[in-house]
C-alpha cells in the first residue's frame, strides 16, 4: 500500500538505528521513489541484492512503498529526517555513537588515503612541527606541486593548550565553514566528498598532562591550489 513520506519519524527500536546507520548510503539513493533494479544500477550492485536490502529496510519502517508500475515496486524513505535518541545506542554498542562514526571514518579515510598514495609526487614527505609560546611551529605547507588526483586525501591535525572558551571559539568556526559548504546544497557533476572535523580534550597516544607547546601535523596531496 502506497505511504506518504513523512518530515520526521523517531526510532525507538535499536535493530531500526543500527539498520539506519549501516545502511545510509543506500537509504540516500531512495529520497525519490526508485525501484531497487535502478538504485542496483546506480551502486554497481546486483539487483536481486538491491531488492533483499529495500524489502528488509520496509520492513524496518525505513523505506516505505510509493508506488508500483508494470510490475515494479517503488520505495522511498519513510521520513527526510530520522531521530535516534543517544540512549538507544550507546558507546559501547558495535554501532554505538562515536564507535561507528570512527570506524566507518577511518576506513573510508585510509581506503582514499592510499589511493592518494599510489598517486602521490615522487618525494613528497610528511611534516611534524613543533613550537613553544617564544618559538611557535611554522605553518605547514601544502606540497608545491598540483594535486595528482580531483579529490586529494587531507589531513591537517593541531595539539595545543587551549581555555574551555578558546576551544570552543575554534570549533564552531571550523563548523562554520562546512554549515557554509551545507547550505550550497547539491552541486551538479560534483563527487561524493565528506569533510570531517574532529575536536577532543587530550593528546592522541599520549599523556595529555605532560604535552608542552604546541604540535602540527599535515599529511596532505591537496598540492598546490588550482591556478
Amino acid at each position: 500500500m502506497t505511504q506518504t513520506q513523512q518530515e520526521m519519524q523517531r526510532v525507538t527500536d535499536p535493530a531500526v538505528a543500527r539498520a539506519l546507520r549501516q545502511n545510509h548510503p543506500f537509504l540516500t539513493q531512495f529520497l525519490a521513489p526508485r525501484s531497487p533494479s535502478e538504485v542496483a544500477v546506480r551502486l554497481g550492485m546486483a539487483a536481486n541484492l538491491a531488492h533483499h536490502h529495500a524489502r528488509k529496510l520496509a520492513d524496518l519502517g525505513l523505506l516505505v512503498e510509493a508506488g508500483r508500475e508494470g510490475g515494479k515496486v517503488f520505495y522511498q524513505l519513510a521520513a527526510r529526517e530520522f531521530h535516534v535518541p543517544s540512549e538507544l545506542l550507546p558507546p559501547g554498542d558495535s554501532e554505538g555513537n562515536g564507535t561507528a562514526d570512527l570506524r566507518d571514518l577511518s576506513e573510508a579515510f585510509l581506503q582514499a588515503y592510499e589511493r592518494s598514495w599510489d598517486l602521490m609526487h615522487e618525494g613528497e614527505v610528511d611534516v611534524y612541527g613543533f613550537g613553544d609560546r617564544e618559538r611557535p611551529a611554522r605553518p605547514q605547507p601544502l606540497p608545491a606541486m598540483p594535486a595528482a588526483e580531483a579529490f586529494p586525501t587531507h589531513l591537517d591535525r593541531l595539539t595545543l593548550r587551549l581555555t574551555p572558551e578558546r576551544y570552543q571559539q575554534l570549533a564552531h568556526a571550523i563548523s562554520a565553514l562546512l554549515d557554509e559548504a551545507f547550505a550550497e546544497g547539491v552541486r551538479e557533476g560534483g563527487q561524493p566528498c565528506t569533510v570531517a572535523l574532529l575536536a577532543f580534550q587530550g593528546v592522541p597516544g599520549a599523556d595529555a598532562g605532560s604535552f608542552q607547546g604546541i604540535a602540527r601535523n599535515t599529511n596532505s596531496f591537496l598540492g598546490a591550489p588550482p591556478a
